[in-house]
């Protein structure tokens, strides 16, 4: 409990972390690797194309709509700040640091999850599941001070923003009919940061254009209906993450040294998961409501 006790001195956010860290096991590193990957791009990515492709269209449309553009502000605020992570601090030990990248304010992972997991209990309206979902938020939020790649700091305002982007993104979505011209108009605002010089923020703007585009066109020219057996819903789903997760490492195979290959990949990705990949839906299995 040294790390209580520091006389007249004031507790740094290197101290707090570190006192997080003098509890660490291996096993208890594996579960809070376990924790942090929830608030992972491929994990939240599959959470809400599965909500789309098998429990409900608009469900899922707002969750993306809501995790994208907390992308958008969360690599838009990095660029800004440019905080470098706890990363080789005296007495810090990092792990998982491939998935930490970028700069470290405010913590992506953590808005990520909140933006995510905080906009499901808001649109489901139940208040267990709220509170579930912020219990797994502080949890992701708690994990990257553990794993030593974020400050106390990072973690407390990216919760609060992906939180105050999952509130106001659920009003303007149910108050917004055209819902192309809502996204064409969250993307105005953030087109500046395509000056910016950050592979995230480019994989954040393709992203949400491919989630933009893929979503216009199913409406016009696609149209799946979500009430087919469950069965069918589990295929979609896992036959769809296989796709993505496939094109994705092909896609960067192919185009890996190609200038802004990354808004490339990611555009096209997500293009696909919300307007190509629902056309397979349009055959056995579908139903008509």
């Amino acid at each position: 409990m040294k790390y209580l006790k520091k006389g007249k001195k004031k507790m740094s956010e290197l101290d707090i972390i570190r006192m997080i860290q003098s509890i660490h096991n291996e096993v208890l590193d594996q579960v809070v690797q376990f924790i942090t990957m929830l608030g992972e791009s491929a994990v939240i990515l599959s959470v809400i194309l599965c909500i789309y492709w098998g429990y409900n269209k608009k469900f899922g449309e707002y969750i993306g709509y809501s995790y994208f553009t907390s992308c958008l502000l969360n690599n838009w605020i990095k660029n800004i700040f440019k905080a470098e992570r706890p990363i080789g601090k005296e007495g810090i030990r990092s792990l998982r640091t491939q998935t930490a990248t970028g700069y470290s304010f405010p913590s992506g992972h953590t808005q990520g999850a909140s933006s995510t997991y905080f906009a499901i209990g808001i649109f489901l309206k139940k208040r267990s599941i709220r509170w579930g979902s912020l219990l797994l938020i502080l949890l992701v939020a708690i994990s990257r001070l553990y794993l030593g790649v974020h400050y106390p700091r990072d973690v407390i305002v990216g919760l609060l923003l992906g939180i105050i982007v999952a509130t106001i993104t659920y009003y303007l979505y149910e108050r917004t009919e055209n819902k192309q011209f809502l996204y064409l108009a969250t993307l105005i605002v953030f087109i500046p940061g395509i000056f910016m010089t950050s592979i995230d923020f480019s994989k954040s703007i393709g992203t949400f254009i491919g989630f933009a585009l893929g979503t216009t066109i199913e409406k016009r020219y696609i149209q799946f209906q979500e009430n087919t057996t469950l069965v069918i819903k589990i295929l979609r789903c896992l036959i769809g993450i296989l796709v993505i997760l496939s094109l994705k490492h092909v896609f960067k195979e192919i185009l890996g040294e190609i200038r802004n290959a990354t808004f490339i990949i990611y555009s096209s990705i997500s293009f696909i998961g919300f307007g190509i990949y629902p056309l397979f839906f349009k055959g056995k299995g579908q139903e008509k409501k």
